[in-house]
This record gives structure tokens, sequence and C-alpha cells, in this order.
């Protein structure tokens, strides 16, 4: 287990070679968001969909992947949460690496200097490690160790073993900072009242461990003085977790104050034809969504929408050997069905602005990959064209491409607000 941290810098202390500037919209300088720490804390009411809060979230996802040779990277962390707004705040990284279990599971804990505020934030899928995507596909189904409503449910090995690869270093340091301790070991005392409010945030894999701590925080009685300042989730290309049942369980199951967290306060969302949000795949089993969905589309037009609706009939019509092998062509012709009506449906609209929209109606969820075909075929065919010119508007279905984190920083930046490097967009 590597245990690391760092504070990070003054606002002047960002700009070390110029005359210190006020920051906000518009203007030169840090932070990107003025007054962050009272926006976190900030009543209890439903979260933040838009605005500096989201934004903060995915950026804070995306920079959790900072480091070198799978090692995690407190100190970029850090700096780039000073430079949001969280002045001079304490960055602590937890990580376990255990290859042979598939475990490569880092948790960042951002905390304000005047301990106030806390985001735990899990990193995603690393690229360039194996392990890391042999987590992700490790589907196997393994027993929640929480009770929704007197059951337990399977969920995805995988993301449920990194999530409690990490959690009791997590939860010991959350419940200092509770207290009002710093998650910084070296610092000892109390300060104000303690933590009054905690987010969870992470992008992909980071997302589907952050969606899963939720889960277990929202529901152990014993981590109920932690729970009680759960302000939101916020997860950025988040893949499926569980079953329909664990699904709705999710969006049945009250915390002890009452509330719906999983169903009103976990917040998913998805960048365009990002494939990640559509697995694990159908052919390993039924998977289903919880908490708000919220979905960005690129602007398109009628002719664009003829070419996707053509291209999603095409593909959806292609089933690779494992499909056959179970059976599955009969339910699949359904399923493919209700995906050319949700195709033309969306064609009858017409041209379609771009930006977020929040899906209400559970039948058009984004939906988990009907074939192996999206994932082995088109999704790479979809990023490789998205470098080229004369193939980057081509409607593919889903995309590796738009998985990337920077999508959702970019698509989540409040108008006119400075980018995290203190330039004007």
């Amino acid at each position: 287990m590597r245990d690391d941290f760092a504070r990070g810098p003054s606002f002047a202390g960002l700009r070390p070679f110029k005359e210190p500037t006020e920051g906000g919209p518009g203007r030169p300088g840090f932070p990107v968001h003025e007054h962050l720490v009272d926006l976190l804390a900030a009543g209890k009411g439903p979260p933040e969909t838009e605005g500096p809060v989201p934004h903060t979230m995915a950026t804070c996802a995306a920079y959790a992947y900072a480091g070198f040779e799978q090692t995690g990277d407190p100190g970029t962390v850090a700096m780039i949460m000073s430079r949001l707004g969280l002045e001079e705040n304490r960055c602590r990284v937890f990580e376990q690496r255990v290859d042979a279990m598939y475990i490569a599971s880092a948790a960042y804990l951002i905390q304000d200097k005047d301990r106030r505020v806390v985001i735990l934030c899990y990193r995603g899928t690393q690229p360039e490690d194996i392990i890391s995507i042999l987590t992700d596909a490790d589907v196997r189904p393994e027993t929640l160790s929480v009770d929704l409503a007197g059951t337990r449910h399977q969920v995805h090995a995988g993301f449920y073993r990194n999530m409690r690869a990490t959690r009791h270093l997590i939860m010991q340091a959350l419940e200092r900072a509770a207290r009002g301790e710093s998650v910084d070991p070296t610092e000892k005392g109390v300060r104000g009242d303690g933590m009054e409010a905690l987010y969870i945030t992470g992008h992909s894999l980071g997302g589907a461990m952050a969606a899963l701590m939720a889960v277990v925080l929202a529901h152990e009685p014993r981590y109920r003085a932690v729970a009680e300042r759960l302000r939101a989730v916020y997860t950025f290309g988040q893949p499926l977790l569980g079953g329909p049942e664990f699904a709705e369980a999710c969006a049945r199951a009250t915390d002890e104050r009452g509330e719906h967290v999983l169903r009103d306060r976990l917040l998913r969302y998805i960048f365009d034809r990002d494939v990640v949000p559509a697995l694990p795949p159908r052919p390993v089993g039924p998977y289903a969504p919880f908490g708000r969905e919220f979905h960005y589309r690129r602007p398109r037009g009628v002719a664009e929408g003829a070419l996707t609706f053509a291209a999603e009939t095409a593909i959806d019509a292609v089933s690779l050997p494992g499909d056959l092998l179970r059976g599955q062509l009969r339910r699949n012709a359904g399923r493919r069905a209700q995906a050319a009506g949700r195709s033309l449906a969306e064609l009858a609209r017409g041209p379609r602005e771009g930006g977020w929209a929040e899906v209400h109606d559970p039948g058009l969820h984004y939906p988990q990959m009907d074939s192996l075909a999206g994932l082995a075929v088109v999704a790479p065919l979809a990023f490789f064209a998205a470098r080229l010119a004369l193939t980057r508007t081509i409607p593919f279905t889903y995309s590796f491409e738009d998985h990337g984190p920077g999508h959702y920083v970019n698509a989540l930046a409040p108008p006119g607000v400075l980018s995290e490097f203190g330039d004007v967009r």
C-alpha cells in the first residue's frame, strides 16, 4: 500500500513571475472558480448539474491520472485543485497494486485548508497499464457485501475489488476529517466544526469505484458520521456496475436520513458516443444503470442523423460467435428493433442542438451494448477515424475517442470560465 500526500500552493504562488491578479470568469489569474469552498459547502439542496461544481469534479477526475509508471502524483492533483479554487489544499493518495489479483486501485482525498470540504476522487483505467485493463475485463459477478432492502446483490468483480482495496484507509481518513482533523497525517489538532460536505467523483473505472463507494457509504450504519455529509457523487464515462435488480434496489434504497441518495445525488455524465457507459456488453450478462443520467450530444443536422440511423441499423445487425453460442438471436432482434425506434424518433425531430440534457425517460437511457461487435470493431474504428479530417464526422455508434476525460472537462466548463492553466478558453 502506498500512502503519500502533498499541499497545494497559494494563488499567488501559482503565478510566480507575474504580478498578483484576481481570477474569476474572463479574467487572467487564479482561482478559476471564485469562492469555490463556499459553493461546495453550500446548502443541502439538489446537487448542481452544471456550473463550477461539476466542472471541478470533472477536472479533478481527469487529473487523477497524473503520475509516472502507474504511480500516482498527489503534487499535480493538489496544484490543479488550487488553481480551481481550493487554495493550499491538502491532497492525500492511497494506492494498492496486486497484479495477480487485478488490483490497480488509487484514490485521492482533497481537503480545503479550512477543512470544510473533502473530495474523494478515484483514478480510472490507465491506458498503458495491462493490470488496470484486466480489472475492467474481470466481469465475473461478485456479491456485494451490503444489504439493500434486506437483499444482497452481485456486481462487477473487478470494480468492486479495486474499490475495497483502499476503502479501509479512506474511511479512517474521512472519519478524521468529519471531526475536523486533517487528511495530512503530519498535521495535528482540530480546526473548525469538521467536514461540512463530501463529494465523490471519478472517470471511467474511477467512476465505477466512486458509485460503488457511494452504495457502501450510504447503507453501512457504521459510516453514518461520514455518510450524512455526502452531498453528491459525480461520475464521467462510468461503465455499468450490476444487473437490473441491483439498479432497481439502488433506486429504491434510502439512507439513514430517508433520502434516496443513489437515485437523486449520483449524477452520471456521458459524452456523446463514449463507448464505456455501454459496457460491459450484453453477451457477458445484463447490466443496468442507476442514478441521474446526463448526456452530451454534439450538434447534428438531418443528413448526419440519417447517416447515424443507417450506421446503427447496420452495426446492430452484426453479431460475433459469442452471441450465437448464447442463443440470443431472438432476444437481440427485439432489442435491435427498440434501438432502431430510438434512432428513428431522434431523426424525426430534425436538426438537434448540442449540449447536456438530462435523460428522464428510463427507456431512453444510454443502452448496454448489444453485441461484442461494438467493442471489438466499431469503437476502435471510430477512435482512428477521429484522427483524420476526411473521416472525422462519420457517425459511429460508439467511440473510444469520446471517452477521453478532456472532453468532459471542456463540455462542463461554464461559459467564459478560465481553463485550469489560467487562460481564457
